[in-house]
């Protein structure tokens, strides 16, 4: 127990991990800690490429990357569950080299296979609200729900989903990003 309380405090010297601490009830604050996620992405990418994207940009290409060490599609869903892996990630990409897969244009695929319902609309939403205008992404999900789910969700959106093709044991939706914002 006291080893948990040690490492908390140890955390807590964090100027952005204080200010997690010290903004946790405040209202908007799971959107206000989505959007700290979001400009951290902008920077690492910013000093790894020199490439000034938005926020949504930055956070859609970093989750269509699908970068294992950093979950950042599965944090921007439900950021305060991921408080402390969020502020060491805003910590360490200050510093951190940025990846192979970060460097080149977005990616063209976002592999949604085995994110649950509806986590798999919601991370399809993030990466489709700054992915560019007029592209076309095709999208792999499970059978089942997120076959009626995802493609539902962004047709709500505007996006023109343009086809869905089994594959195997799972399908493949091509969506073209609509040009108005959402």
């Amino acid at each position: 127990m006291q080893k948990m309380a040690d490492e908390r405090k140890k955390n807590l010297t964090s100027p952005i991990a204080r200010w997690i601490d010290a903004n946790r009830e405040t209202a908007g604050f799971t959107e206000s800690l989505r959007k700290l996620l979001m400009y951290a992405c902008v920077e690492w990418i910013r000093r790894g490429t020199s490439a000034l994207l938005t926020p949504e940009e930055a956070l859609s290409k970093i989750v269509c990357c699908g970068l294992s060490e950093f979950p950042v599609g599965e944090w921007a869903e439900n950021p305060e569950k991921y408080t402390d892996e969020i502020a060491d990630f805003c910590e360490k990409v200050k510093i951190l080299p940025l990846p192979a897969a970060l460097q080149g244009e977005i990616p063209s695929l976002l592999d949604l296979r085995g994110v649950k319902c509806p986590l798999n609309s919601v991370r399809s939403r993030i990466v489709m609200s700054g992915y560019p205008a007029g592209r076309t992404l095709k999208i792999w999900l499970d059978e089942g729900s997120p076959i009626e789910n995802v493609p539902g969700s962004l047709i709500a959106d505007g996006h023109k989903v343009l086809s869905r093709e089994k594959k195997g044991n799972y399908w493949e939706i091509s969506v073209v990003k609509s040009d108005s914002k959402v």
